[in-house]
Formats: structure tokens, C-alpha cells, sequence
């Protein structure tokens, strides 16, 4: 159940990422972030009578905490996928995603099986094969270092939300989240007050942002349910292959181009999603 609810996670983590950075393309970072998290405060808000089971202080925190971490990382993100193609960002970013909490997992005691071990290590190469990325002859620039510095940054902002989400009990979900969307919303409603800028986006773009906010939102409650059940190094790798839907999305819809090397990548990630699940 926790792969499978890991899994769902990195579909749903793909497609928001896709939408998100797709309408930054055409309107401000800050207005993407900032209506997608109203609209997926509102969402969890509505889910927590169906699905929690006590409430708890301390998860609230542990929540408000990771919303500062998960903050960062999707206003990183969403800039780099705005600039940079997005068949490169999003593997990048998932690196730094999945290789911290496995060594956080693994060093606080959890025990991995022989499959298990060699499930995480074909999806972190897999997530490597996604990521490269050779210049075309007809477009030889390199891609600049800033841009593959920040998708590092947004994936070490993202392994800070897993790990400390992870702590949260079974009992209180979805409380956690409660507490990291509270967080933000409050943070980018006072930001909105700034000099030039909005809290909307643009009309054109108002689907892409509401379906990246419910995507974002539903992918963290799934992600949420899966660490509850199952081993955080598990979970965080199964989850943080979700540059396989922002690829496949991108080529389908962007029509960038996907290298053969990134095409065995994706086939790598669905390998090492059979070993876990099966480990």
C-alpha cells in the first residue's frame, strides 16, 4: 500500500510541477505559488473531517515546519521550469529529493531488504539517466549553472519537507498539512502586499494553476499516507520519480525533445518501482 500510495504521490507531484511551471511561463512565480496553495488550503481543509482521527499540537507544528521547507522548494522549482527546460530541471531537482531522506531513513534504523536496496539504487540511477541532458546541434548552449544550482536547492527543500513530515502521527492525517498550507498562505497573503506584486495570475493561465494546486495538495496527502505506512528511504525514492510524468507531459504537450538516454531512464524508474514494491 505505502508504494502504491508513493506512486500515486510522484504521478500527481509530476503533472502539478508540469501545470505549475508551465503557467509560470506566462504569468509571475509568485502568483502560481500563491493560488495554487489558497486553492489547496481550501481542498485540505475540506478533507480533514473525512479523514483524521485525533488532533495533535505537536503535528500541527511539525506541518507549519515542513510548509516552510516545501515553500522554498516549489518557488525554486517553479523559476526553474519557467526558465530552463523542463525534461532537465525536474530530474535534477529530484535528485537531492530522494538521496537525503535515504541516508536519514537508513541512518535512524530503518532496515532495507536485498530488493529494496536494489530497487533505491536503480531508481537513483534512473533519476541520473532522466536528468542528462545533451545540448541539440541546432541549439548548442550549455545550460547555465545557475539554473541547475537552484533545481539542487528546490530538491534540498524538498527532502527537508519529506523527512520532517514523516514525523507526523498516522492518527492526525491530514492535520500536518493543515498546518503547512496555513503556514504559507499566511506568509504569501502579507507578501502579496509588496511593490508589483499580484496574488492572481493571469485568466489564461487560471486552469493550469488551479490543477497544480489540487495536484500538489492531493500528491502531499498520498505522499503523507505512504511515509505512515511504509519506510521513509522507500517512500521518498518511489515519490521523487515523478520527473518520469513532468517528462512524458512535457514532450507530449511541449513537444521537448526526450534523448534516448532519458527514455531508459524512464524505463529504469519503472523497474525500480516493481523491486520496492515487490522488496
Amino acid at each position: 500500500m505505502a508504494a502504491f500510495l508513493a506512486l500515486i504521490s510522484a504521478g500527481l507531484f509530476g503533472a502539478g510541477d508540469f501545470m505549475g511551471g508551465a503557467a509560470a511561463r506566462k504569468t509571475g512565480v509568485f502568483s502560481v505559488v500563491a493560488t495554487s496553495h489558497l486553492v489547496g488550503f481550501v481542498l485540505i481543509l475540506g478533507l480533514v473531517p473525512f479523514m483524521a482521527d485525533q488532533f495533535l499540537w505537536v503535528d500541527l507544528g511539525l506541518g507549519a515546519i515542513s510548509g516552510l521547507f516545501g515553500l522554498v522548494g516549489i518557488f525554486l522549482i517553479y523559476h526553474s521550469l519557467s526558465r530552463g527546460p523542463m525534461t532537465v530541471v525536474a530530474p535534477i531537482t529530484s535528485i537531492a529529493a530522494a538521496i537525503i531522506p535515504v541516508f536519514w531513513g537508513l541512518g535512524f534504523g530503518e532496515h532495507l531488504s536485498p530488493l529494496h536496496l536494489l530497487g533505491i539504487g536503480l531508481g537513483l540511477v534512473s533519476i541520473l539517466l532522466v536528468s542528462r541532458h545533451t545540448p541539440e546541434k541546432e541549439n548548442p548552449t550549455p545550460l547555465p549553472p545557475w539554473l541547475i544550482t537552484e533545481s539542487l536547492l528546490a530538491g534540498l527543500s524538498f527532502s527537508g519537507f519529506f523527512i520532517v513530515i514523516d514525523a507526523t502521527s498516522a492518527s492526525t492525517e491530514p492535520w500536518p498539512l493543515v498546518g503547512a498550507r496555513l503556514v504559507t498562505v499566511t506568509f504569501l497573503v502579507l507578501a502579496a502586499f509588496g511593490p508589483k506584486r499580484s496574488f492572481w495570475p493571469e485568466r489564461e493561465v487560471t486552469g493550469l494553476v488551479i490543477g497544480a494546486g489540487v495536484a500538489d495538495v492531493v500528491a502531499n496527502v498520498a505522499f503523507l499516507m505512504a511515509t505512515n505506512r511504509g519506510l521513509l528511504s522507500l517512500v521518498a525514492v518511489l515519490s521523487s520519480l515523478y520527473p518520469a510524468a513532468t517528462v512524458l507531459l512535457a514532450r507530449l504537450v511541449l513537444k521537448e525533445h526526450l534523448q534516448r538516454v532519458q527514455m531508459l531512464g524512464l524505463a529504469g524508474a519503472v523497474a525500480a518501482s516493481t523491486l520496492i514494491a515487490l522488496g
